[in-house]
């Protein structure tokens, strides 16, 4: 049998925990909809909700086996001599990439 300190920290756990949850969904907007060229649009989420890579770190050609599977796709760009790779995993979760190649600002998207 649980003592009584036991079920009044379970019983403070749970009502937490349910405070938490009904905040959180409280707090979530309407999806927005919106008609474009007779098909209806909804939006989710708010501008800023995905947040952009900014400073993307890179990696080695002779180290992506240890990272990426050998089927992945990746956004591909060359310029001059210089070239990048950007996973479509990461491009998943962020929508964009901000970055430099050759000196040009250059925006990665997927």
């Amino acid at each position: 049998m649980m003592s009584k300190r036991v079920r009044n920290t379970l019983r403070l756990i749970f009502i937490a925990i349910f405070i938490i949850g009904v905040d959180s969904f409280a707090q979530r907007p309407e999806p927005k909809k919106t008609m474009v060229k007779g098909h209806l649009m909804v939006t989710v989420l708010k501008p800023g909700d995905i947040p952009a890579i900014f400073d993307p770190e890179f990696i080695p050609v002779s180290g992506g086996d240890e990272y990426y599977h050998p089927e992945e796709p990746l956004m591909v760009v060359v310029s001059g001599n210089s070239s990048r790779a950007y996973s479509t995993w990461h491009l998943d979760r962020h929508e964009i990439v901000n970055d430099f190649l050759d000196g040009q600002a250059i925006a990665v998207t997927w």
